[in-house]
C-alpha cells in the first residue's frame, strides 16, 4: 500500500503514507459493519414471511356435543338410529375440514357395520368461516346388525389446530353410542353393572344393621340368599341373550353388553366392562358358586353381620375381575377381592386361621405388585388415541385399545432385556400365584383347609379360574408374540402342577386337603392347554375352568356337610359310611367321578380336549399329563373306600358330636342338598350334552387363537361357514390366519 502513487492528483491533496493507511482500515471497518447489518438484516428478511404468515388469521377447530364429557347419543330414528354434533370454528380465518369419518376399517372393524358419518347437507369435506360452525349427522343403519349397542368415535381432520393448542396436532374425534335394547329396559342396558353392584346391598344392609343396632342376624342371612337368587337369575337371563355367534367383525370387538364411560380423566381411566366368548361362561359360574357358597353359608353362627358384609363384597369383587375391560378397573376389582378374603378366613377359618390367611394375601398382594407394574408399562407406553367421549390421549388403560398397539415393533428394552418378555413374565407370575401354579401354590392347601366351607367353595369355584382368565384376557390379548416365546414353559409348568397336585393328593388323610391338592392338579390341564396354542387347547382351557368349578364347588360342599357333623376330616377316622349316610356317600362318590374325569360327568371333556389340543405340539408332556389322569383316579378310588366302604366304627356311638343325633350319622339335609342339586345336575347334563357349554365359548377361543397361533399343521381342521376375509379382518397380523378346531369350533358365524 505504501508503494502505490497518486497521478495528476495536486500536490497539497497527496496523502502521505500514514494517513493512506489509515484511510484504509476505516474502510475496511465500514465494509465489515456493513456485511455484519446485512447478515442480520438477511435472516431477518427471510424470516418476515413466516411471521407474515403466523399473523395470518386461520381456523381453530372445536368439536361439540350436546352434553359435554359423553359420547353423542345415537336415537332412534325409524329403523336407524341418528345423532350429530357440531364443528366450530372458532378462530378469526377460514377453517377447512378436509375429512369426517367413523373410526373403522375393513382390517381393523371397530364399530358394527352400517355406521357413517357426513356433514350436515351431504358431504364429508367443507370450508367454515370464522366463528359459524356446521354440524355433523352420524347414522347406525341397523338392519342386518348383530351388535344391541354401539361404542365408537368420528374423527375430524382439518386443516387448523384445536381450541387451546400452539400448533396443529392429530385430528379430534367425538364419541359415539347407541343402545338397540335387549329388553327388561334399564336393566337390560346395564346388566353387567347390576350383577355386580346388587350384592353391595346386603353391604349397606349390613351397615344399616349396625347403626340401627338390629340384633335379628339371621335375616341378613336370608337377605345374602335372596340376592344371590337375584343375581342367578339375571346371569340366567344373560346366558339367554347372549349372541354365540357374534365376532369381532360385528363391532365392538367382538364384546357384548358394554356399558363405557370416563372415570377418572386426570388419569384417562375409564369405566369400562363388557363380556364376549372367553368372560361370560365364567359370569355365569360365578352367579352360581356365589348362590351355593351363600347357602353353605348357614353353617357360619358368629357374627353374621361382619361375616356377610365381607361375603357380599367379594362377591362385587369376582364379578367385577370377569367383566372389566380397563387394565386399571381390573386391578381395583383384583384388590377388592382380597381384604374380604383375608378377613373370611383370618375370622371364621379353622385353628391355624391367622397363618393361613397371612399366607393368602401375601402371596397375593405379591402377585398384584408385578401385574401392576405391568398395567404401568402398558399405560405409559400406549400411544395416541381417544377415550370414549374422543378426548385424545397418549396414555390409556383400555384392553381393546392396548390389544392394538405392536409392542414387540416398538423394540423397547427393560434393563437390557427385550420389554415384551419381560412384562409378559410379570404378568404371568401375578396370574399363576392365584391358578395356583408350582411352586406358587403353598398358599392354597392351607387357606382351603383353614377357611369355612362357603369360602372355600368360592376359593375353589371361582377365584382360582381368575389366574387362568387373567392369561387369557390379559397375556395373550396383548403380548401374543411374547406368549408364542412362553408357550412350551407354560406347558411344561402345567404338566408338573398336574403329576404334583395328584401325588401329593394321594398322600393326604385330611379330606379337605385331598380336594384342595386336586385342584391344584386340574388346575395344572388348564396351563398345558393354554400352552398348546391350537384352537382345542384354547377351549380345553374354558371348559376345565368351569367344570372344575362345579366340581370342586360341589366336593367342598359335601366335605363341609361331614365336618359340620362330626368336626373331622380325617379320612382314616372314618368307615363304613355308606351304611349310616347312603345319600351322602352317593353324592361323593359322584363327585369323585367327575373329579377323575369319568366319560358321562362334566369332567371328561375338559381333560380329553385337553389331550387333542396338546398331544399334537407336546407329546411327550402330554402322555406324562395323562399319568395323573391314572394317579387322580388312584387317589379318589382309595379315600372312597376308605371313608364309605368296610365295616363301621362303633366308637363313633359315643362321640359327643353324635349324641343329639342317637350316636348316628344324620344323612344330608334339605339345605344341603338345595346347595349341592344344581351343581349336580349341571356335571351331569354337560357330561352327555356339553354343547350349551361349548356354544357359549366357540367364538371367543377362536378369536384368542387367531391372536396368538399361525396356521399349521397342528390345527386339525377349518371351521366351516367362517370367511377368510373376516377372519384376517379380525387377526392381529397377516400370517395369523383363521383356523378352527373341530368338534364345537366348527360352529359357523
Amino acid at each position: 500500500m505504501s508503494n502505490l502513487s497518486f497521478v495528476n492528483m495536486p500536490r497539497g491533496l497527496a496523502l502521505t503514507s500514514p494517513a493512506r493507511a489509515t484511510s484504509m482500515k476505516l474502510l475496511l471497518s465500514l465494509v465489515a459493519a456493513l456485511f455484519v447489518v446485512l447478515g442480520a438484516a438477511l435472516p431477518a428478511r427471510a424470516q418476515a414471511p413466516e411471521a407474515q404468515r403466523a399473523a395470518e388469521p386461520r381456523g381453530q377447530i372445536a368439536l361439540r356435543a350436546e352434553a359435554p364429557g359423553a359420547p353423542v347419543e345415537l336415537v332412534a330414528s325409524g329403523a336407524d338410529h341418528v345423532g350429530s354434533f357440531t364443528i366450530e370454528n372458532r378462530g378469526d380465518g377460514p377453517l377447512k375440514v378436509t375429512r369426517v369419518i367413523v373410526r373403522s376399517s375393513p382390517d381393523d372393524p371397530r364399530v358394527p357395520p352400517g355406521v357413517s358419518a357426513e356433514l350436515e347437507g351431504g358431504g364429508t369435506a367443507a370450508t367454515i368461516p370464522p366463528g359459524a360452525s356446521r354440524k355433523v349427522v352420524v347414522r347406525w343403519k341397523t338392519a342386518g346388525a348383530r351388535a344391541r349397542e354401539l361404542y365408537g368415535h368420528v374423527v375430524v381432520e382439518s386443516d387448523a389446530v384445536a381450541d387451546g393448542a400452539a400448533a396443529p396436532g392429530h385430528a379430534l374425534a367425538m364419541g359415539i353410542h347407541a343402545e338397540r335394547g335387549r329388553g327388561l329396559g334399564f336393566v337390560g342396558d346395564h346388566i353387567l353393572s347390576i350383577l355386580t353392584f346388587l350384592p353391595l346391598l346386603g353391604v349397606v344392609a349390613v351397615f344399616l344393621a349396625h347403626v340401627l343396632r338390629y340384633r335379628d342376624d339371621r335375616k341378613l342371612r336370608l337377605l345374602t340368599v335372596v340376592l344371590m337368587s337375584v343375581n342367578l337369575v339375571l346371569a340366567g337371563w344373560l346366558y339367554a341373550q347372549f349372541d354365540r355367534g357374534f365376532s369381532r367383525a360385528d363391532g365392538n370387538d367382538g364384546y357384548q353388553f358394554i356399558e363405557h364411560g370416563v372415570w377418572i380423566r386426570s388419569l384417562n381411566v375409564e369405566y369400562f366392562v363388557g363380556v364376549d366368548g372367553v368372560s361370560i361362561s365364567m359370569v355365569l359360574l360365578t352367579a352360581l358358586i356365589s348362590f351355593v357358597g351363600a347357602l353353605a353359608s348357614y353353617s357360619i353362627q358368629d357374627q353374621l353381620k361382619g361375616y356377610f358384609a365381607m361375603y357380599n363384597l367379594l362377591v362385587t369383587g369376582m364379578y367385577g375381575v370377569f367383566i372389566a375391560l380397563d387394565l386399571f378397573l381390573f386391578f381395583v376389582f383384583w384388590e377388592v377381592m382380597l381384604l374380604p378374603m383375608y378377613f373370611l378366613i383370618g375370622i371364621w377359618g379353622g385353628p391355624r386361621r391367622e397363618y393361613a390367611a397371612i399366607k393368602f394375601f401375601l402371596y397375593t398382594l405379591a402377585g398384584s405388585v408385578f401385574m401392576l407394574l405391568a398395567f404401568i408399562w402398558f399405560y405409559l407406553n400406549a400411544g395416541h388415541t381417544y377415550l370414549v367421549d374422543g378426548q385424545a390421549t397418549e396414555r390409556i388403560f383400555s384392553i381393546p385399545e392396548l390389544s392394538r398397539v405392536a409392542w414387540t415393533a416398538q423394540g423397547l428394552e427393560i434393563l437390557g432385556v427385550t420389554a415384551v418378555k419381560v412384562v409378559w413374565i410379570w404378568l404371568f407370575l401375578g396370574f399363576a400365584i392365584k391358578i395356583p401354579m408350582f411352586p406358587f401354590h403353598t398358599w392354597l392347601p392351607d387357606a382351603h383347609v383353614e377357611a369355612p366351607t362357603a369360602i372355600s367353595v368360592i376359593l375353589a369355584g371361582v377365584l382360582l379360574k381368575m389366574g387362568t382368565y387373567g392369561i387369557l384376557r390379559i397375556n395373550f390379548t396383548l403380548l401374543p408374540e411374547a406368549t408364542q416365546w412362553a408357550a412350551p414353559a407354560m406347558a411344561a409348568f402345567g404338566v408338573v402342577n398336574i403329576l404334583y397336585g395328584a401325588f401329593c393328593a394321594m398322600a393326604q388323610s385330611d379330606l379337605k386337603k385331598l380336594v384342595a391338592y386336586s385342584s391344584v392338579s386340574h388346575m395344572g390341564f388348564t396351563l398345558l392347554a393354554l400352552g398348546a396354542m391350537t384352537p382345542q387347547g384354547i377351549q380345553a382351557c374354558l371348559v376345565q375352568m368351569f367344570n372344575h368349578g362345579l366340581i370342586t364347588a360341589m366336593l367342598f360342599t359335601l366335605v363341609g356337610v361331614i365336618y359340620d357333623r362330626v368336626h373331622t376330616r380325617d379320612i382314616d377316622r372314618f368307615g363304613g359310611l355308606a351304611s349310616e349316610m347312603p345319600l351322602y356317600t352317593a353324592l361323593v362318590g359322584f363327585a369323585f367321578m367327575a373329579s377323575l374325569g369319568l366319560p358321562g360327568l362334566s369332567g371328561f371333556w375338559g381333560e380329553a380336549m385337553t389331550f387333542i389340543g396338546a398331544f399334537p405340539r407336546y407329546r411327550a408332556l402330554t402322555i406324562l399329563a395323562a399319568i395323573g389322569v391314572i394317579v387322580t383316579a388312584a387317589y379318589h378310588l382309595w379315600a372312597l373306600q376308605r371313608m364309605f366302604l368296610g365295616t363301621f366304627r362303633a366308637s363313633w356311638r359315643q362321640s359327643k358330636y353324635l349324641e343329639p343325633f342317637g350316636g348316628k350319622f344324620p344323612e344330608i339335609n334339605r339345605r344341603e342338598l338345595a346347595s349341592i342339586a344344581p351343581l349336580a345336575a349341571l356335571v351331569l347334563l354337560l357330561g352327555f350334552w356339553p354343547r350349551p357349554l361349548l356354544s357359549l365359548i366357540d367364538r371367543g377361543a377362536l378369536e384368542v387363537h387367531r391372536l396368538v397361533d399361525r396356521p399349521g399343521q397342528f390345527q386339525i381342521a377349518g371351521a366351516p361357514g367362517v370367511d377368510s376375509a373376516a377372519s384376517a379382518r379380525a387377526a392381529r397380523a397377516p400370517e395369523q390366519g383363521a383356523a378352527a378346531g373341530q368338534g364345537a369350533l366348527a360352529s359357523a358365524r
